[in-house]
């Protein structure tokens, strides 16, 4: 019997239907008719004539629409073709039958319960290598998407020259004790998805993860350290998850085609950049590449001070009160500079705390300002004055007289003279002011100043070509004559990076991003695109479409 939309309840279970009317024989049927005041037998129901019911016929089903309650609402409209129910069955049964098969599939790929051994609590993780990995990982664990193999590659057979550190009790240790180390996992190339104008990103964050002291940094930390996660470093978390979304080998890509991991979104990035209240249009709209690399690199900086600084004021909290014998020390002091010189210094770097970032990237600047004799004749001149400020990329000017990286050097470098300063004797002079190198950090970062602003058009891009060599060689001219400076003099720093912006107007375009990522191996990013090039000539060559924009050397150990 169908049951009608007013026998099923709530839940959706049909309820017991009434029991059927007994059938009253013909003859008192007719008898009724004739006679209706005559009563029947008490044996037999009194049926009035019943109206024609109206039924609503849907595939098998009849609903008597006289029966269906006053608060149940039907359909506006019920498709009346036999078809569009047959095919609505059909689909009811292939979502049955499949649900089936992937029932089947789990129950042949779980143990058996007997196998099963005895379920145990989750032991804590002790590190970062420990989190990230997956569970019951072990030594000979190769499954594709979780023990980070190519080709049957291992990713933690890594030597162990690469990993320093090991040990590390904590992140205050490993922040403290971690020196700069150009052995780095080889990371195996994967593409970065672009949810939106996000290629300025995208191409930073390739660049960073390709220069071996950076990412040798956020490995040793992921390997060594006692894991917890910290609210207060919520970059250099992310970008050791990052980090971990890509394999190892040490294979060539030109090789093994093909065989790359599906591109990714670094959402973990994301959302740390999104906490820090600094990107809230981060979707959506072109922003500088160089600006968010210095938002970056300043982050993770200022995330590890913060954690080696509340060491430093717990470690002072321990120790006896230190004496009052420090509190008048000068912020200044006088040096003895070449031929018996004094030089009154003063430090701007005082405030910059010691991090794997300022090892990495950080280096100094020292300007002097040196006073002629008067013209009066006097004997007598003020003494140089000079101060040290800390960088992390140097900004080079792009200029008429500026046809390479070395001339922009030049011109940084180069002594400027300054007027409105009066020398001791009260007379008005110009003063020679000069900024050298005296401390060279193991990767300089050179940005190619192109945006600049004009009075009448707003800001403008310079689409001169400035050639970069493949391996620059420090010049003893752009260096100060200190013992510091001294050590690396002549150094040569090879190419490593090179990001591009492509379009001739500086409110859009497009980044790319050439990387070496082995000994002569250079890959071009383009988001999800990666491709190989023939050789480095292709990196160093004028392009039509596209203008050098940040440059990466690293410090060469060969000389």
């Amino acid at each position: 019997m169908a049951h009608t939309w007013s026998a099923v309840a709530k839940s959706g279970i049909p309820r017991e239907p009434p029991p059927p009317h007994p059938i009253m024989p013909i003859e008192a049927i007719k008898q009724q008719q004739t006679n209706p005041e005559q009563p029947t037998s008490a044996t037999a129901l009194c049926l009035e004539p019943q109206p024609v019911q109206r039924l609503l016929r849907i595939g098998s089903i009849d609903i008597a629409l006289d029966d269906i309650t006053h608060d149940t609402q039907l359909p506006l409209s019920i498709p009346r073709d036999p078809e569009f129910w047959k095919e609505q069955h059909r689909e009811y049964r292939r979502r049955k039958q499949a649900k089936a098969s992937d029932i089947a599939i789990i129950e042949e790929l779980l143990p058996a319960a007997t196998d099963q051994p005895e379920s145990k609590p989750k032991p804590k993780p002790i590190n970062w290598a420990a989190l990230l990995k997956p569970n019951g990982a072990g030594a000979n664990t190769t499954t594709a998407g979780n023990a980070h193999t190519v080709n049957g590659a291992v990713a933690n057979s890594i030597d162990n020259r690469t990993i320093q550190g090991r040990g590390f009790g904590s992140l205050e240790d490993a922040l403290t004790r971690w020196k700069v180390v150009f052995n780095a996992p080889p990371i195996w190339p994967r593409g970065l998805v672009n949810t939106g104008n996000m290629c300025f990103m995208n191409v930073v964050l390739q660049a960073l993860l390709y220069c071996k002291p950076f990412c040798n940094m956020l490995w040793s930390i992921k390997e060594n350290v006692a894991f917890s996660f910290n609210t207060s470093t919520p970059l250099l978390e992310a970008l050791i998850q990052y980090m971990h979304e890509f394999k190892h080998n040490k294979g060539r890509l030109s090789q093994q085609q093909g065989e790359l991991e599906e591109p990714f979104v670094p959402e973990n990035v994301y959302e740390a950049l999104w906490k820090k209240n600094v990107f809230q249009t981060l979707r959506g709209q072109q922003e500088d590449a160089q600006e968010f690399m210095n938002y970056l690199i300043n982050g993770i900086h200022e995330e590890m001070a913060g954690v080696l600084q509340m060491q430093h004021r717990q470690k002072e909290a321990e120790q006896t009160p230190a004496s009052d014998s420090h509190e008048n020390s000068s912020t200044g002091w006088v040096e003895v500079g070449p031929n018996n010189r004094t030089i009154l210094m003063r430090d701007g770097s005082e405030s910059t705390t010691r991090t794997p970032i300022t090892q990495i990237f950080g280096g100094m600047l020292r300007s002097t300002l040196t006073m002629p004799y008067p013209a009066s004749g006097h004997k007598i001149r003020a003494p140089q004055s000079s101060s040290r400020e800390p960088f992390q990329w140097l900004a080079l000017a792009i200029s008429e007289d500026v046809d390479s990286v070395e001339d922009g050097l030049d011109q940084l470098m180069a002594p400027e003279v300054i007027d409105g300063y009066r020398s001791l004797q009260g007379e008005p002079v110009s003063v020679t002011k000069q900024t050298l190198l005296e401390q060279v950090p193991p990767v300089l970062v050179f940005h190619l100043k192109r945006f600049v602003f004009c009075a009448n058009e707003g800001v403008q891009k310079i689409g001169k070509f400035v050639e970069y060599p493949p391996v620059l060689s420090l010049s003893p001219k752009w260096l100060a004559k200190t013992s510091a400076a001294g050590a690396r003099r002549n150094s040569q720093y090879r190419l490593s990076g090179v990001i591009y912006h492509h379009g001739i107007n500086a409110t859009g375009g497009h980044y790319t991003c050439d990387i070496l990522r082995s000994a002569d191996e250079w890959l071009r990013f383009d988001d999800v695109s990666i491709e190989c090039l023939d050789s480095i000539d292709d990196v160093l060559e004028e392009k039509d479409d596209r203008t050098a924009y940040i440059l990466f050397y690293c410090f060469s150990q060969k000389t």
